[in-house]
């Protein structure tokens, strides 16, 4: 027979089609095969080769007797994750509609997280209850071959073949999933041991039997080729020669409220491809974790009594709890990263992560211990964030193409240019462009101090209070609004790394800037940044942006001038002049802004500070416009000194 079914002939959500299906009765037995069969429901599509079901009649009912096939094969389309909507400006009011809004998705997703759980383990009981009724005494359910691909969007997860097996076990319904022998003999049994998945669900309300439902992935080492792992599956690569071995149990409770985690694992060798982790493959991985933690399935609480990540040689370790009340998150726990040599960090590292530094060598340890607490729902009261740093590393020794060497005389880099090609351009002391540093207005350094790197004389390379501060104002936000970003930071980008965003490349370039802050003197590292940056489409270098802008040498350049290219320097591609070449009445405003708080910080004189807020900056005019300075009060530009904070949004 040829068996064709649907829920519905238009836009069918389940369907069912099978050929070559026989049916025969022998003995109290009911025999039904198929050669093939397809199965889909929602977002799963199933099909089955050879399949073979056996039903025996007891009790006025047919239960199963037996099931196999010579092939399972399933397709499950995972869920998108969809990006979170950027909420827009808020201004004003004490009740925002924003705020509003949010709490009220808040309040839903608590609603719905809380019957989560419940309705996941009312799933499993119930299928798992069916299956139980459907399976008649001695019922052998074994299939070999059984293969799934998990896919969402782009990407794929192949696994299998491997062997299913459904069975009674003391009041529960266990079901285990493994790798079949001949797949593993196939590599070689002495190379690798089979990991297991193994499911069970109470089927019994008995008082003796544990009413949770557990999982165990237990076993390894085993290849992930092995495991049915595809080359180029979820960017992965090098399959054969990566694997993995797990010890871990999750647990869902009783009341289908909590999901525990207890347990460990190790990848070895893994190699994959992933733009958010390195612009270049990484090979070679080796990571292990553990962690025991429990969480409510609504997201409302988690707890991590104990987890660790190690990388080769680097080890991190946390315990903390997470617990949201209403629009509300709050965090406390601690980190640590204990003392480790900072070569052996280094080379715990593979070389697609740290590719720019091949040939750095390491001296001296690290280490870090700190601790985290904080409340959304009021963020300047509650937000603590401290560590203690042990960091003794230095580079020892450093490839030419990287040594601070070749920056000491005319150099070539690659630059974007308009509509984002690449370009080669010249730098370096002796080259047209190279400004030195007692050729620069000072104002300019004056200009960035204020607007770029507050703590450049006082830290060496990283502004631990500016962290923290980025840190609380993008948790205010819920988004990346702030970063962290010092003047030697902007530098070891500007010269060694492309503008791509990974962590490879922050990774690199923390100790590209440790690299330079311990190799030059703060006015070389001033002097480099000031003639590398980019301050618009091509234009690169104080010396260029004076001339683009103004019309000026570097050395002419006014407060207001040089505070207007320090100002563009997050996104030098847009200006803020107007018709007439003024600069706008808003960025002005901004300028003058930028002007007091250089002041407050006694970076400018009095008589500075006068002349500054008096001066109109006009494209092309190498000289500022000057004119009295506006009544305070009158225009509502400015307010008085010490009404300003030290962090200024620009317009």
């Amino acid at each position: 027979m040829r068996l064709v079914w649907s829920d519905r002939s238009d836009a069918p959500t389940e369907s069912l089609s099978a050929a070559g299906v026989r049916l025969s009765r022998a003995e109290g037995r009911t025999a039904i095969s198929a050669q093939e069969a397809m199965l889909s429901l929602g977002r799963a599509a199933f099909s089955v080769r050879e399949g073979r079901l056996v039903l025996v009649r007891e009790q006025a009912r047919y239960q199963v007797n037996e099931l196999s096939a010579a092939a399972i094969d399933a397709e499950v389309a995972l869920l998108e994750i969809q990006p979170e909507k950027q909420a827009a400006p808020e201004h004003g009011g004490s009740t925002r509609p924003a705020q509003v809004k949010r709490a009220a998705e808040d309040a839903a997703g608590d609603e719905a997280g809380q019957n989560r759980g419940a309705a996941i383990r009312e799933a499993l009981l119930r299928t798992a209850r069916g299956v139980d009724l459907a399976l008649g005494d001695g019922a052998k359910v074994d299939v070999a071959g059984v293969t799934a691909r998990l896919k969402r969007d782009v990407d794929m997860l192949n696994l299998g073949p491997g062997s299913l097996a459904v069975r009674r076990e003391a009041g529960s319904l266990v079901v285990e999933l493994s790798p079949g022998e001949a797949a593993i003999a196939a590599v070689g049994a002495d190379a690798q041991q089979a990991l297991t998945f193994r499911l069970r669900v109470p089927i019994s309300d008995a008082k003796e039997v544990p009413q949770e439902i557990v999982a165990d992935v237990q076993g390894g080492p085993i290849w992930l080729s092995t495991l049915g792992v595809h080359e180029g599956d979820m960017g992965l690569f090098d399959v054969a020669r990566t694997s993995i071995v797990s010890r871990a149990r999750v647990v869902l409770s009783a009341d289908g409220q909590t999901l525990g985690i207890d347990g460990e694992g190790r990848l070895k060798n893994l190699s994959l491809r992933s733009t958010a982790l390195a612009d270049e493959p990484i090979a070679g991985l080796d990571l292990a974790w553990r962690a025991k933690a429990n969480g409510r399935l609504d997201g409302s609480k988690i707890t991590a009594e104990d987890a660790e990540v190690d990388l080769g040689a680097l080890r991190l370790i946390a315990r903390g709890e997470y617990e949201r009340a209403g629009a509300s998150h709050r965090v406390r726990g601690s980190f640590e990263v204990p003392l480790t040599a900072c070569q052996s960090m280094l080379d715990s590292a593979p070389r697609g992560v740290v590719a720019k530094l091949h040939g750095m060598r390491l001296a001296g340890s690290f280490g870090i211990e700190g601790k985290l607490r904080f409340d959304t729902g009021s963020l300047d009261r509650t937000f603590s964030l401290d560590w203690g740093i042990s960091n003794t590393c230095r580079v020892t020794e450093m490839p030419p193409e990287l040594s601070v060497d070749r920056f000491k005389r005319a150099f070539k880099r690659m630059v974007h240019g308009p509509g984002r090609q690449r370009v080669e351009i010249e730098s370096g002391p002796g080259t047209a462009e190279w400004v030195p540093y007692e050729d620069i207005s000072r104002f300019m350094e004056v200009a960035v101090l204020t607007t770029e790197d507050g703590g450049f004389h006082r830290h060496h390379g990283f502004d631990e209070e500016a962290i923290k501060n980025s840190i609380r104002e993008n948790l205010r936000k819920r988004r990346f609004v702030r970063g962290a970003s010092t003047v030697s930071m902007q530098l070891a980008k500007n010269l060694y790394l492309e503008r791509t965003k990974s962590v490879a490349r922050k990774l690199q370039e923390t100790l590209l800037t440790m690299y330079l802050e311990q190799e030059l003197t703060k006015e070389q590292i001033m002097e480099l940044y000031l003639n590398v940056v980019e301050f618009g489409p091509l234009v690169y270098g104080i010396g260029a942006a004076a001339r683009h802008y103004f019309n000026a040498s570097a050395a002419q350049l006014s407060l207001g001038q040089a505070l207007y290219i320090a100002s563009i320097l997050p996104n030098p591609s847009v200006q803020h002049f107007d018709a007439n070449g003024e600069v706008t009445p808003a960025w002005s405003g901004y300028l003058r802004k930028l002007m007091q708080i250089a002041h407050r910080r006694h970076r400018i004189s009095d008589e500075e500070l006068e002349k500054g807020l008096q001066e109109t900056v006009v494209r092309g005019s190498p000289a500022p416009h000057l004119a009295p300075r506006q009544p305070a009060g009158e225009g509502g530009e400015e307010r008085p000194e010490e009404e300003l904070g030290d962090v200024w949004t620009a317009p």
